[in-house]
């Protein structure tokens, strides 16, 4: 089967259309900044709460643009129409670092260009309505969601009482001499990347293997963000007791990041660092996700020698 053709954004209405396919949800209260490519393609965006101040939304902005070597962007404010010159004042600043291409506001289900003398939009606003838009569902044909809001994705790793109860007994009757960690990971990845379901038992012994560091970076050097890795560290966050939860989740998080799913993985790592508030493997990945980092241009994994932490601003 063919890939479908790229989505073309012709204007305001289809950059509307197409920002909550790319955030993986509806934005409200918060302001967008997507990043576009010298070809014109949307290569990635941020979004910020409208609460936070508006010298970190530009840092923040400013410090993606450059990593995400763009040409210019887009900012777009999801917010009451008194944020008209909030708006301004941030891409004034922010075209300081890459060229603001265009400049809206999001209210009430109308849109309104913030551009001086820009005619694409009257002054009272134009009507936003998806529904009627093809690239909604050129986006669906391609597997893209929009959930909506940024708080549906907690679900993807709500912990499942009754398999972590199950998990919790499995622990119990572990031998007190396991199997070598790496041993351990690369079966449950062999299990996992031929369809397989981990058992009980085999994936308390997995939450056990990535308490050990060896573990852990076997596993984080394995996760490329395929689709039954992402099933992997999903299920492996729901049945683990929440003392062993921090490392599924992370690798959940970092699956995500890899296959351009910004806020399931930001639900994912806030539920690592919830279990685990100092974890190391947190923070790095925590400054991957809000450096701007393509993932496409991020080699994974690193070459022996390499220093994660010197990739990163």
């Amino acid at each position: 089967m063919l890939d479908p053709a790229p989505s073309v954004v012709r204007g305001p209405a289809d950059l509307l259309t197409t920002i909550p396919y790319l955030l993986g949800y509806h934005p409200t209260d918060s302001v967008v900044v997507m990043f576009v490519a010298g070809d014109g393609r949307l290569v990635c965006g941020l979004s910020v709460g409208r609460e936070a101040p508006d010298e970190f939304i530009i840092t923040k902005s400013s410090i993606a643009a450059a990593r995400a070597d763009c040409s210019h962007a887009f900012v777009v404010g999801y917010g009451p129409l008194s944020d008209r010159e909030r708006i301004g004042g941030i891409v004034d600043a922010l075209n300081l670092a890459v060229t603001v291409a265009a400049r809206l506001l999001v209210d009430a289900g109308r849109y309104y260009c913030l551009t001086d003398g820009c005619p694409c939009t009257p002054e009272h606003g134009a009507v936003l309505d998806p529904s009627s838009n093809v690239i909604a569902a050129e986006m669906t044909l391609r597997g893209n969601v929009a959930l909506p809001s940024r708080d549906d994705f907690a679900a993807f790793v709500e912990p499942d009482p009754d398999a972590q109860a199950r998990t919790a007994a499995a622990l119990k009757l572990m031998s007190a001499h396991l199997p070598d960690a790496v041993a351990v990971v690369n079966a449950s990845l062999d299990i996992a990347s031929a369809g397989g379901r981990l058992s009980d038992e085999q994936a308390a012994r997995l939450a056990v293997a990535l308490i050990d560091d060896d573990g852990r970076s076997t596993a984080w050097r394995a996760t490329t963000g395929e689709d039954w890795q992402h099933d992997l560290w999903l299920d492996m966050a729901r049945r683990v007791p929440c003392d062993y939860v921090a490392t599924p989740a992370n690798l959940a998080a970092w699956s995500a990041w890899r296959r351009r799913e910004p806020a399931l993985a930001g639900a994912a790592l806030s539920h690592a660092v919830h279990a685990e508030p100092d974890n190391t493997m947190s923070h790095l990945i925590d400054v991957v996700l809000t450096s701007g980092i393509n993932p496409a241009t991020l080699p994974w994994p690193l070459k022996d020698g390499s220093d994660l932490e010197g990739l990163l601003p």
